[in-house]
Order: C-alpha cells, then sequence, then structure tokens
C-alpha cells in the first residue's frame, strides 16, 4: 500500500495527507501521470503546483484516524467551522451528517462522489449526506478552499469536497473496526470487504460495507445531565414548564404558572425546580446502522491505433441507514382550557394547563433511508492528446419515517376537555359516562386527571396519541459530456495552452406523501400536505489555461486561467459565472498564486415548493423586562400585563410555519485569494502554503427567525401596522387557545405563531487566511512525516435581513445564521499530526485545537460567557503481524477533554455542534489482505 502518489506529487501546492499506513519508503513520486484535480476540468502533469488551495488525504489519513464515518474526519478540519451537522445532533436532524465550509452552510458546499454530484438523500434542500458514502471504498478527499461555480455551477460558493474511490484496487481485503469510551457507552462498529481484480482489458472493484453506532443520553454524561439555569450567581437544573404534573394558568395576566405539589397535593406557585428535564429522554450520540454495495468496472472497447481509445465504465452505490432520534415526550402546549367545574380542577376556577405526557414515553423519530446511485459511461483519447468522457447518473433515495408519540389533537382535546362527563339540564356533572356527541363509546377514551402525575392510562394513550408515517423521494439525472485538451501543441513555454469545455443537463424531483392522520389535521404539530416539485436545467463551461512567460530573469513562470459557465434554470432562469486566476512564479521555490470567482446558489425544490411545516420556535420575548419606551408602549398596547410578565421570562416557545417561495431568485457569491507555495531547495520535501480568501454572499436564502420577526415588530413605530407584525400569527390561527394578552397572544401570554416564509434576505462576508507546513524526512530505520493546517477567521459578517444590523461572529458562539442553533466561531483553529513508520510498524499523535470563543451577545448576569481554547489530542500505532495482516488501534481526545459549559441551557449547556461530547474513546482495527 503505497502513500497516495497525488498527494506526494503535489506537495508544494496542497495539503498532503497525515502519514500513511504504508510501510515503504515515502519518497515523492517519480512519475509524471495526467490527472484532473478538482478545481479544473483541464488535465494536467501530477507534479504541477494547484493555482487554488486545495487540501487532500489519503485513504491512509482517514485510516489513521480511527473514524467510521467521513463527518467525523471531516468536520475537525480547520476550513470547517460554525455549526456541523452530524450525529451530536438529535433535535431537528434526521440523521444527516454533513459538512460547513467556512461556515457558510452545507447547501453552500458542493459534495461530489468522482467529480459528479450526489443525491441529497435524507433531506430536500440539496445538502448531501456524508452517511451514504462508505468510508473504505474512498481513495482520497480532495477539499477545494475556493469558490467554484463557473467549474461545478451551483451550489460550489464556500468550496468543493470531491471524494475519489478507489478504482484498480487488486486482490482483496477484510477490515474490522471495533470503539468504545471510556463510559463503556457508544460503541462503533465497522466491518467491510473489498474485492478487485485486473482484466485483460479493464478492472472490476466490489466493495460491502456495514456501519453501526450505538446512543448516548443526554442524562449519561455529567455535563448535560439536565438542563442548566443561571440565577443569583448560581446555576441549577432547570426545566420546561410543560411539565409533569402539570402546570397551569388562570385568566389573570398576573398570576404566575401554578402546580400541584406532588408531596402535599397543596396548589403552589410553579418554581423553577419543578420544570421538566428533558435531557433524560434525549440523545447525545444518536444511533445509526448504514449498511452499503459500491461496484466499479471500466472495460476498454476499441484502441484504434492513430484514432482513439473508448473505454466504458459504470459505478453503482446502494446504501440504507437506519438511524433514529429521541426527544422528550410530547406535552399539551395547545389547551382546551379546563372547565371550572371540572371535578380535577384544583382551583375551581377556568386554567389552561401544560402537562407533559411522561407516562407515554418520549418522541422517537426514525429514518429507514435507502439510496441509490448508478453511472454509466464511456471515455476515451483521441490521436492529438484530447481526452473526452460521456456519462449518465441516476440517483434516488426513498425514506419511509415513523415518528412515534405524536399527539392526536382532537383527542388530546377531548381527554383535556373532559367532554366524557355527563351533565344534567342546568349545566351540573352527574356522571362520568361516554358522551356520544363528543366522545364515542371507545373504552380508551376515558377521564384523564392531567393535574396528577401516573394518570394517563394504557387506553388512553393509544387514544390520544399516533403515529405519523410520512415517505420523501428524490430522483437525480445527470446527462455529461466533458472534453479536454491542447491548442494543437501552441505554446509561450514548455507547457502548452490548454482548455476543456463540457455541456451538462440535470433534473431533480422530489415527491413527499404524509400519514392519513396528518392530512386530516389530527397529529399536533404536523401540517399534512402531500407535496411534490421539480426543476431542470441546461449548462455548458469552457475553461482556458495560458502558460505565457517562463524560465525568465524575473519570472521562472506566468500563467493566467480563465473559466465561464452558463446555466439555464426552469425556475430562475438562467445566469452566466466568471472566473479568472493568475499564477506567479519569481523563481522556481516561490509560487503566487491568486483567484476571483463569481458564484451562485439556486434555490433547492424545499426552498421552492414546500407547504408550511410546524416547529416550536424558542425565542426571547421583547416584552420581557424591556426598556425601551416604544417596546414597552406596544407592548402594553396588548395588554399591560405583559411587560415583565413571569410567563414569558425563561425563553418561551412560539409556533412557527416554515414553508418556501416558489418566488425565490439565486444566491450570487464574489471570492477571492490571494496565496503563495514556497518549497525551499535546501531542504527536501518541505513546503509552506499561506492563502487569504474571502466570501461575500448576497441575497442568500433564508426566513426572518421568530426573534428578529417579535422583536422589529414590537421596537415598530408603526405597529401593529406593518410587515413583521403581519408575520404573527394569532391563536386560533395555530389551534391555540386565545387569552387576556392581546391579538398576538396565546393564552400563556406567549407569541401564537408566525410565519416564516423561505425569502432572498441575507448577506454573508467572511475573510481569513490559510496556512499549512508539510515536511517529511527519512530518520533511523524509517521515515517522520509531519503537517499542520491552521485557519485563521478574520470576519464573519451576517446580515439577516435590510430591517437588521450586521454582527461579526468572528472569535464569538452565538446562534449560527445557517443552522440557528448556538455555534462556536474561532478566530483560529488548528489541526497538527507527526507519524514515524518503520518497516513493521507505525506510531503517530494528531493535536486539535478549537480557539477561544466569546458570547456575542453577553449578558452581565451570565456565568459563561467566554470559552479558552480546547486542545484535544490523538494517538495511534500499528504493527503488520504478517505481511498481508494489519492491526492497529488508538485513543481518541486522549486527556478526555469535556466540552465547554455556556450558559445555553437548551443545547446539553455546551456548544456540541463544535465541540467533543463523546470524551475519550478507543478503537481497534484488524485488516487481512490476500
Amino acid at each position: 500500500m503505497d502513500r497516495s502518489h497525488l498527494s506526494r506529487a503535489i506537495k508544494g501546492a496542497i495539503a498532503t495527507a497525515t502519514v500513511s499506513a504504508s510501510f515503504a519508503t515515502l519518497s515523492f513520486a517519480q512519475e509524471v501521470e495526467e490527472v484532473v484535480v478538482t478545481g479544473t476540468r483541464i488535465q494536467r502533469a501530477t507534479d504541477a503546483t494547484s493555482t487554488v488551495p486545495i487540501t487532500v488525504f489519503d485513504a491512509a489519513a482517514l485510516e489513521n484516524s480511527g473514524e467510521t464515518t467521513l463527518e467525523d474526519f471531516l468536520q475537525e478540519l480547520p476550513s470547517m467551522t460554525g455549526g456541523q451537522f452530524g450525529s451530536s445532533v438529535n433535535n431537528g436532524n434526521p440523521g444527516l451528517a454533513t459538512v460547513s465550509l467556512r461556515g457558510l452552510g452545507s447547501s453552500r458546499s458542493l459534495v461530489l462522489l468522482n467529480g459528479r454530484r450526489l443525491v441529497s438523500a435524507g433531506t430536500l434542500t440539496g445538502t448531501v449526506d456524508l452517511n451514504t458514502i462508505p468510508i473504505s471504498i474512498i481513495d482520497r478527499v480532495e477539499i477545494l478552499k475556493s469558490g467554484a461555480s463557473s467549474i461545478y455551477g451551483s451550489d460550489a460558493i464556500a468550496g468543493v469536497v470531491n471524494i475519489i474511490t478507489k478504482k484498480d484496487f487488486e486482490g482483496a481485503q477484510i477490515r474490522a473496526d471495533y470503539g468504545i469510551t471510556d463510559e463503556s457507552d457508544g460503541e462503533q462498529w465497522l466491518a467491510s470487504m473489498t474485492f478487485g481484480a485486473e482484466t485483460e482489458k479493464g478492472h472490476v472493484m466490489l466493495n460491502v460495507e456495514y456501519t453501526k453506532r450505538d446512543d448516548i443520553f443526554q442524562g449519561d454524561r455529567k455535563f448535560s445531565q439536565c438542563p442548566l439555569a443561571e440565577g443569583g450567581g448560581q446555576v441549577f437544573c432547570f426545566g420546561s414548564g410543560t411539565t409533569t404534573p402539570a402546570q397551569f394558568f388562570t385568566d389573570n395576566p398576573d398570576d404566575p404558572g401554578f402546580i400541584v405539589d406532588p408531596t402535599t397535593g397543596q396548589v403552589r406557585p410553579f418554581q423553577a425546580s419543578d420544570g421538566f428535564n428533558f435531557a433524560e429522554f434525549s440523545y447525545l450520540i444518536t444511533p445509526q446502522e448504514v449498511f452499503s454495495i459500491y461496484g466499479y468496472g471500466e472495460h476498454e472497447l476499441w484502441d484504434i491505433k492513430n484514432l482513439t481509445t473508448i473505454n466504458a465504465f459504470s459505478e453503482l452505490l446502494y446504501t440504507n441507514r437506519q438511524s433514529d432520534q429521541l426527544l422528550a415526550p410530547e406535552g399539551t402546549f395547545w389547551g382546551p382550557g379546563i372547565a371550572a367545574d371540572n371535578p380535577f380542577n384544583p382551583i375551581g376556577e377556568p386554567v389552561f394547563v401544560t402537562r407533559r405526557l411522561t407516562e407515554a414515553g418520549g418522541r422517537s423519530f426514525t429514518q429507514d433511508l435507502s439510496t441509490w446511485r448508478g453511472v454509466i459511461g464511456f471515455n476515451g483519447e483521441w490521436c492529438n492528446d484530447w481526452l473526452w468522457d460521456i456519462s449518465y447518473t441516476y440517483a434516488r433515495w426513498v425514506d419511509p419515517q415513523i415518528d412515534r408519540g405524536r399527539a392526536n389533537q382532537t383527542n388530546m382535546d377531548t381527554l383535556l376537555a373532559s367532554v366524557n362527563f355527563i351533565r344534567d339540564d342546568e349545566g351540573n356533572i352527574i356522571g362520568e359516562e361516554f358522551a356520544s356527541a363528543d366522545c364515542p363509546e371507545d373504552p380508551n377514551c376515558g377521564i384523564w386527571n392531567p393535574f396528577d402525575p401516573d394518570t394517563l392510562t394504557e387506553d388512553m394513550i393509544e387514544f390520544g396519541l399516533v403515529t405519523n408515517s410520512p415517505v420523501e423521494k428524490e430522483t437525480l439525472r445527470s446527462f455529461q459530456i466533458n472534453v479536454t485538451g491542447d491548442f494543437g501543441g501552441f505554446a509561450l513555454t514548455s507547457e502548452a495552452w490548454a482548455w476543456a469545455a463540457g455541456y451538462e443537463h440535470r433534473s431533480e424531483s422530489v415527491e413527499v406523501t404524509v400519514d392519513g392522520a396528518a392530512q386530516l389535521g389530527q397529529i399536533y404539530f404536523v401540517q399534512g400536505t402531500p407535496w411534490s416539485g421539480s426543476y431542470s436545467v441546461d449548462e455548458g463551461y469552457v475553461e482556458v489555461r495560458a502558460p505565457v512567460l517562463e524560465g525568465q530573469r524575473w519570472a521562472d513562470l506566468l500563467a493566467f486561467e480563465v473559466s465561464a459557465r452558463y446555466s439555464d434554470y426552469d425556475t430562475i432562469g438562467d445566469d452566466t459565472t466568471f472566473a479568472a486566476i493568475v499564477e506567479y512564479a519569481p523563481f522556481e521555490e516561490l509560487r503566487f498564486r491568486g483567484s476571483y470567482n463569481e458564484g451562485f446558489r439556486a434555490p433547492g425544490l424545499d426552498d421552492l415548493f414546500s407547504p408550511a411545516e410546524l416547529s416550536a420556535e424558542r425565542y426571547s420575548d421583547p416584552c420581557f423586562e424591556a426598556t425601551d419606551p416604544t417596546v414597552i408602549a406596544n407592548c402594553n398596547a396588548d395588554s399591560p400585563s405583559l411587560i415583565n410578565s413571569p410567563q414569558i421570562s425563561g425563553g418561551p416557545q412560539a409556533t412557527g410555519f416554515f414553508a418556501g417561495n416558489p418566488d425565490l431568485d439565486k444566491e450570487t457569491s464574489e471570492s477571492w485569494t490571494l496565496g503563495a507555495v514556497w518549497t525551499p531547495t535546501f531542504v527536501e520535501d518541505l513546503s509552506f502554503t499561506l492563502d487569504y480568501w474571502r466570501i461575500d454572499v448576497e441575497d442568500a436564502i433564508g426566513t426572518f427567525t421568530t426573534d428578529q420577526i417579535v422583536d422589529n415588530c414590537y421596537a415598530s413605530a408603526s405597529f401593529p401596522n406593518n410587515d413583521f407584525c403581519n408575520l404573527i400569527l394569532g391563536p386560533t390561527a395555530v389551534g391555540q387557545q386565545t387569552g387576556a394578552f392581546g391579538p398576538r397572544r396565546a393564552a400563556n401570554a406567549t407569541i401564537a405563531g408566525q410565519a416564516l416564509i423561505t425569502q432572498n434576505i441575507s448577506t454573508f462576508e467572511t475573510d481569513g487566511v490559510d496556512l499549512g507546513a508539510f515536511y517529511n524526512w527519512d530518520f533511523w530505520e524509517g521515515n517522520i512525516a509531519v503537517q499542520g493546517l491552521a485557519t485563521y477567521l478574520h470576519d464573519y459578517k451576517f446580515q439577516a435581513s435590510a430591517f437588521d444590523p450586521e454582527i461579526n461572529l468572528a472569535g464569538k458562539f452565538g446562534a449560527d445564521p445557517v443552522t440557528t442553533r448556538i455555534a462556536a466561531f474561532p478566530r483560529w483553529k488548528l489541526y497538527m499530526s507527526a507519524d514515524y513508520e518503520a518497516d513493521y510498524w507505525s506510531v503517530g499523535t494528531t493535536v486539535r485545537m478549537e480557539g477561544s470563543v466569546d458570547d456575542i451577545s453577553p449578558n452581565t448576569a451570565d456565568l459563561a460567557t467566554q470559552v479558552d481554547a480546547t486542545w484535544y489530542q490523538d494517538i495511534r500505532a500499528a504493527y503488520f503481524c504478517w505481511e498481508d495482516v494489519k492491526i492497529s488501534g488508538g485513543i481518541r481526545n486522549v486527556w478526555n477533554q469535556q466540552p465547554p459549559y455556556v450558559t445555553n441551557y437548551d443545547d446539553m449547556n455546551t456548544l456540541p455542534l463544535n465541540y467533543d461530547t463523546i470524551g475519550r474513546f478507543f478503537y481497534g482495527s484488524i485488516t487481512l489482505s490476500f
């Protein structure tokens, strides 16, 4: 197993992989081959320096990391910042694993497999699920850290992750991995078999892989055992106000919430310690199982002397992912009210009840996602060394989901209202028999007392809860033609002028079917509207490289590259993007490179066509502890009791209606890079890279958040007649009970709901510097390979809309503009590795660092508004027992670095999208080669 030739050959331009598991001498490749590197379609020699910043990791680097999924490896790299969606996201993540280059979101980071697009898989936003790519088929991963829409089209705003698979594997290989935390949980397994053979005119390869990851509950770790809140300089366990036994409210807005004390049986005001601890029911790490089959074959059809060669190739990939998430039990957020004469009513007044249905267990969300992808094509070379390829890709995914523990709102209303009480002509309760008009003679429809715990029977659970079973499907079709060559040998230097051109037709379609109960509107927080949508696009591109000087006293090399791509969508119309690159070497060992790229992102099918979907959106109520005169006046206009009402403290929730918008336009971007590559001749195999980058995004697709809508509504001088107030939905519109707090408020004083419609409203401006250092040298009887990668984030500016101020998240933690979750954007992020390899063994270590961050909007009362730099170290070792048997293992997070505590009680009390929440992890692997 030799070190990747590509990562050795392009030594000065790209960050090479961590040290490989090879036990051969680590020297740079001597042969000069023709390859296409991510970032260009022009075929160039492998000893050429890349003109754009690229990082390459080979298969050995992935294996050395001990990771069983590509997600965990990529998300640790310095170029990935902000919220990274993966296994640590339980609430709101349907099992996806994604990457976000430069923190601009997974939908602005294009992921390719062998240079071709992947179907999104498991999400309707166009985001690629990395779980669909088996890690054991990967030959290398090329990460382009520059815009590339003129080459690849939509989505390549922040960069490109191109995953190159093994194709010429020969023999057989069996691999088995196992890992476990030092808390004896979170077990991970990987088993794979790879077979390959060379035929008379080609080669074939087949891979089968299975991975499994066990769950870890939030309650299994000290830092996340309960949601933490602060007060009086102290930290204490807090929780949701929808709890068991129920919290209830009267019609008097000055009254706090009440509860029946489970010990004394007496009514008393609700206390923070009464809050529901949802951590006991929620995953810290979500479980999943993934099974995949991958096959590749290539066969030479014709070799016509002095004319052309023609090869046929095909690629097949099937993946099945079974994953699930678990949340706290359903709650009765919506009502209805409990009548004053209800015999269970403890105060004899009409009350509004928020009760957690703990007797039913948590809400589970299960995915059974199957993805198929097939590529068939032909490639070849004409006699003038022009290369061509034609391919057709068909990909499809189907995800039958099962959501358990959801409330049947109609039946729960029946239980809450206790309509089964039989009354006489004067309205007095005279019995507890079935009232056929409202509650059929169903033995599951009983008489429920929500004020006490453990009162919801199995029959009531069967009657009041329902399973939701939507099915999502998406299909991708793509036809491509690519040609690359030179201008008939025309050259001003030893390198001929070269070009590439191509055409692509691509279409995608989605279809979503919904559960019957959802269509009838019986499932709380689920809009049961089936929908479908599609788009198609025709694109053409051209690219030219022109070296103009070489070997001059003041210019060892001067070359220019230009490219352009025309895209014509049936949804948003046409657009042309342009890019220009300059490469200049004043002398052989120092090269400068700079680029300008225009980019765009077409709206996804979900952005365009999705009907309204419901979500519980947490927000900060501007009427609580308001000091601005305009806000105070507007809050008083709704209800004088709103200001400082205890019912709107502590981060209340409102119902959000998310919906697509068929009138969306494209996002546009401009990006620049300027860098240098130094490969000193006085030290062999040493190189340094330095690149400045900047990306500006206009008309970014997003929605106003609940905070933005509510804040701008109540801060407006035209309240309530402004666009933001019009986005707030009254309680009747969201199926909640009205009260005494105004037309925008539910009975418990919280905002009832809001319309969250996708719009082109936001802008991003981010820039920074990437640094790299790479060195290989012989030592003793082996070789040492060292590399270091670092990113300095200078600015990460985001403006949600023209109505909002610009914020700069660089060096801060706060709401991620893409995921809306709290995430960190450290100024510095480091990745360093060192490995020593001898004939039959190797050892190595990796050090990772997340720089310090401060709360972007600190409150003087908050106790944790700063996070120090966080360091992680991994160690590994490998040994060849025999020539074809390799045993390896290691420890990730050797020092068991715990995630930092921040004032953020709603998400594990930390920043799980950035920091290791698993802790120390042991892993081992055995590989048999035949």
